[in-house]
């Protein structure tokens, strides 16, 4: 990789994630300074990260602890995300339910208004992808009244879209479709979350036919309290990873960086400050304590970004893979994609697409896949009540490819969706629900 690429990426990305560190660091300070976090497992992990820190402006390496951190970190957010599509089947559950409980209006159109309105939003997206998108979303929210065996033959027809890819897409698919339906769950999910556990198991045991008003509300003020843990508690974890993202940077741009010292030095002053709070368990912060150096940093964060964003970075199919310079240049721009749990490149697990036919999905790998997965589903639905299995099927067709091939095929799924549904209070819901969907959509354009 040339010398002067390099020099002007990792310059830029030394610059940015420099001012970025110490702005999120204060902000955390001033996070935990307002209320300690409640789960032991995100005290310890800035506990990690602030040793860490200390460490590094030290001098000592810190490079395979600050990985192993991040990675730590990245498996609790999937344990939290795990938690999040489980709770999201329920959810679909409940709003399905909630007409039966709470009066409410009648839906001001007829199905066939309503389906005419449904299919002028869908074709009114100008572009494919945004098209394809307001199918998905709707497809997630109709009522589902399917066999098995009509739903899985709209699985496979969905995954037939892959045959000709590489296998590495129609696996990453396979590992959505078996989160979010339930499937594959984490192993030890209870741990740190004994009472969103405990919740997620009483309504993996409810009795959704039988379901009162009473029993109604403590399901959904169970639910509403379960989003809230997870919301506080994601909300923590990308905070942090955000940290250690910028601290991986400076690790992996500092040797080709170039930087005035005097603001090196005033950067490294104020994370020693915050550092010494922290470790001194100090979270009282004046109105005046940093006031002085985040006036000082205004404007900064937001011009280096503009810097990076001019920079020319090497894509990733242009270099050879074994190239040290490369695999940094790669990891640095993954660290500031925006995606803060990205994956990063290993040297020694770098591989490339080489278009051979055993890369390839043919419709032997595609059904071996497909068949796998269908087994699970039927272990999960041989147990599942059948509210639930609706809910899985929606979420699993709305994560699909579009497999539509016209537009009087959608039309005819929709109108039979809706046709073949004789919850009345079910039927209302979904079309509320499409309505406020299409409403804030439309406000968008």
């Amino acid at each position: 990789m040339e010398t002067r690429l390099i020099k002007k990426q990792m310059t830029a990305a030394y610059q940015y994630s420099y001012v970025r560190l110490v702005l999120n660091y204060y902000t955390l300070l001033e996070t935990v300074a307002e209320e300690t976090p409640k789960s032991q497992k995100i005290t310890a992990c800035v506990r990690r990260f602030n040793n860490l820190m200390g460490e590094y402006f030290s001098g000592n390496e810190i490079k395979a602890d600050l990985l192993e951190l991040r990675n730590d970190m990245t498996q609790e957010v999937e344990v939290l995300t795990s938690y999040a599509d489980c709770f999201q089947i329920y959810e679909y559950i409940l709003n399905r339910m909630e007409r039966k409980f709470v009066p409410a209006g009648v839906p001001g159109t007829t199905e066939d208004e309503f389906l005419k309105r449904l299919l002028e939003f869908i074709t009114g997206a100008g572009d494919s992808a945004v098209m394809n998108g307001r199918i998905k979303q709707i497809i997630g929210q109709l009522p589902v009244r399917l066999t098995k065996q009509k739903f899985y033959s709209l699985l496979m027809e969905g995954l037939s879209i892959y045959i000709g890819s590489p296998r590495e897409n129609l696996r990453d698919m396979m590992y959505t479709l078996r989160t979010e339906s339930m499937v594959c769950l984490p192993e030890g999910m209870e741990n740190g979350h004994k009472d969103i556990y405990e919740i997620l198991q009483q309504f993996k045991h409810s009795d959704y036919r039988n379901m009162t008003f009473d029993s109604y509300n403590e399901a959904a003020a169970k639910l509403s309290y379960a989003s809230r843990v997870l919301t506080d508690e994601s909300g923590y974890y990308v905070m942090i990873q955000d940290l250690i993202n910028d601290l991986l940077v400076l690790l992996f741009a500092q040797p080709d960086a170039v930087i005035d010292v005097s603001e090196e030095e005033f950067y490294r002053s104020v994370i020693n400050h915050i550092l010494v709070k922290f470790e001194q368990e100090d979270l009282s912060i004046s109105e005046e304590e940093f006031l002085d150096q985040l006036t000082q940093m205004e404007g900064r964060q937001e011009a280096y970004y503009e810097r990076y964003l001019k920079v020319e970075v090497v894509k990733e199919d242009q270099q050879p893979v074994n190239d040290p310079d490369y695999i940094r240049s790669m990891n640095v721009d993954r660290l500031l994609s925006g995606s803060s749990f990205a994956q990063l490149l290993i040297p020694k697990e770098v591989t490339a697409f080489t278009g051979d036919t055993e890369d390839i999905v043919d419709r032997s790998y595609l059904d071996k896949e497909a068949e796998a997965y269908i087994h699970e589903l039927d272990e999960l639905f041989a147990d599942a009540p059948k509210p639930v299995v609706r809910a899985v099927m929606a979420k699993v067709l709305s994560d699909l490819p579009v497999y539509f091939n016209s537009i009087d095929e959608i039309k005819e799924y929709i109108k039979g969706s809706l046709g073949s549904c004789m919850d009345q209070a079910e039927k209302e819901t979904c079309m509320e629900l499409l309505e406020e969907l299409m409403d804030y959509e439309n406000k968008l354009v």
